[in-house]
């Protein structure tokens, strides 16, 4: 059986881990990347992730057997159509690592009718918070969902080709219509965005009234508005890519934010108290999936700020063999405790860690 010829095209963050796994999984297979700047392709080819670069979209293509679009939506409809007018191999797989799928989708279904074209949409939900090729890992999508949306040129045996070429991200594979896809990431991902820019432009709008406002922003603020800090190109396009569905939640969570405006001003302590409770335990049910780190466990311990106190503390475990995923440090000001997050990779880990802090100290420990 003759190897696959795989073309990924577009070498950022994404197309780069895509690269490395499908190199890693598939070592026989000629992987080919297409990239317009000269940096990314220079450190593919010296990293190996690939086999071949060019800034020639079309040669590498008309050798493809799968093709990967790792392009904002609309950039990635112009290549299809720029695919359609090439000699394409008969049969060849294109899909996209696109936020939305059914502008794109049904862009191919019309680009493609009646052509010997396959196409699959495709969405792996991973991201980091570096960005480029230099930053792309074979370890980006593990336990991440990856959503893969059918079309009319797309079978059965199409998706199970896609899975295996895929296998080595470790990937959890889901198939989702188009709709659903869109639907359910407006909920999720797009329109948080909009509520965290939101909160972002009416404190700063606030603070020219009180300009302390913005010193008190602390962690909670901080927490619901890290998102605003994304890219506006990306989610400019993702909000007009997915604008109806956006728009309906915004509608939906202006009758919420009014139902509530209703009950404070009402005094009506008990309906409120029962809306946080039900939040919180609604929230503490939630499977909230978080990708490589799907399944961990954090402590929070309140430690005083001096020198030496996070050596201190894992001083404690010595001896424990204990899998600690992360360190981090929350909310420290001079003189005041700040709170040393740290994250295990079992239940178990995380009890006899809480145990061993309490044996060897007086610090408050939470999970």
């Amino acid at each position: 059986m003759p190897k696959k010829n795989i073309l990924i095209a577009g070498l950022g963050l994404i197309g780069g881990s895509l690269a490395r796994a499908i190199k890693s999984g598939h070592p026989d297979y000629h992987v080919s990347a297409y990239n317009r700047s000269q940096a990314p392709r220079d450190f593919a080819i010296q990293e190996r992730l690939v086999d071949e670069v060019s800034d020639n979209f079309a040669d590498l293509a008309v050798k493809a057997d799968v093709i990967i679009l790792n392009f904002p939506v609309q950039l990635s409809i112009k290549f299809l159509d720029f695919l359609s007018e090439l000699s394409l191999k008969k049969n060849v797989l294109i899909s996209d690592s696109g936020s939305t799928k059914f502008e794109i989708v049904t862009a191919a279904e019309e680009i493609f009718k009646g052509k010997a074209v396959r196409f699959i949409g495709g969405h792996p939900m991973a991201g980091s918070h570096k960005t480029g090729v230099i930053a792309s890992s074979e370890l980006l999508f593990e336990n991440a969902y990856y959503i893969l949306t059918p079309s009319r040129l797309s079978k059965a045996a199409d998706f199970d080709e896609l899975k295996n070429l895929l296998a080595r991200t470790r990937a959890k594979f889901v198939e989702l219509s188009a709709e659903e896809h869109d639907a359910m990431t407006a909920v999720t991902s797009h329109f948080p965005h909009v509520v965290a820019a939101s909160l972002v432009d009416n404190t700063h709008d606030f603070a020219a009234i009180m300009p302390f406002t913005e010193n008190l922003a602390a962690g909670g603020f901080r927490d619901m508005t890290r998102i605003a800090e994304s890219s506006p190109d990306m989610w400019s396009e993702i909000l007009m890519s997915n604008s109806e569905h956006i728009v309906h939640q915004i509608d939906r969570f202006n009758e919420k934010l009014n139902a509530v405006k209703r009950l404070i001003s009402q005094k009506q302590s008990a309906e409120i108290w029962a809306f946080f409770d039900k939040a919180r335990q609604l929230r503490s049910q939630m499977p909230i999936h978080k990708g490589a780190m799907e399944n961990f466990y954090d402590l929070f311990i309140s430690v005083p700020d001096k020198s030496g106190v996070i050596y201190e503390v894992l001083g404690y475990f010595a001896g424990h063999d204990l899998s600690i995923i992360n360190i981090k440090i929350n909310e420290t000001r001079v003189e005041l405790n700040g709170v040393l997050q740290l994250t295990f990779k079992t239940e178990n880990d995380q009890a006899t860690a809480e145990r061993l802090i309490q044996e060897h100290s007086n610090y408050d420990v939470y999970k």
